[in-house]
């Protein structure tokens, strides 16, 4: 008996609120990932049909080879949150540059500090340089960082400390 449901969590769940975000083709790129940073923070864990991953996929084909087509179809039902939100978004598209999504395992902290050292493991959180993501990479990788730092430098320096904990911690558990 095969599933008919899917468990999502981090980044996967991350994932699946963009391509659903993406199939509203007049909804600007930095709006919905405001959207997908406060769901990120108001739902742990969902569950999806296994079929939803590829209706969003196809919503999401469809929106990129015929915009126009897919504006003049009615809208998917949609929460009263983002409703609101596209109600009292302009009409008119705005173009916005289009940066890749930060991957947050493009730096595998552990691996670096064991590997390069403490100051490449630094060098490398500092050239990330924006706090929400360097967040987003201690929250996948599980490195416990304090919520309240604010710089990226502070935070480097916290996720590079959480990394030597945990490496800590593997050395005396191996014996």
């Amino acid at each position: 008996m095969t599933r008919k449901t899917k468990a999502l969590s981090g980044a996967s769940q991350d994932a699946y609120f963009r391509r659903v975000l993406k199939t509203y083709p007049d909804l600007p790129e930095d709006a919905r990932e405001r959207i997908v940073r406060q769901l990120r923070s108001e739902i742990a864990q969902l569950r999806i049909r296994t079929t939803a991953r590829e209706s969003a996929l196809a919503a999401h084909e469809d929106a990129q080879r015929e915009p126009a087509a897919v504006a003049k179809e009615p809208a998917p039902a949609a929460g009263p949150a983002l409703e609101a939100f596209t109600a009292s978004a302009p009409s008119a598209p705005i173009e916005l540059p289009r940066a890749a999504p930060f991957d947050p395992f493009a730096i595998n902290v552990i691996v670096v500090l064991r590997t390069e050292g403490k100051d490449a493991a630094l060098e490398a959180l500092n050239a990330v340089a924006d706090a929400d993501n360097l967040r987003l990479l201690a929250r996948e990788q599980r490195l416990s960082v304090d919520e309240d730092l604010v710089t990226p430098e502070a935070l480097s320096a916290a996720i590079v400390a959480a990394a030597e904990r945990r490496i800590a911690n593997r050395r005396a558990a191996a014996g």
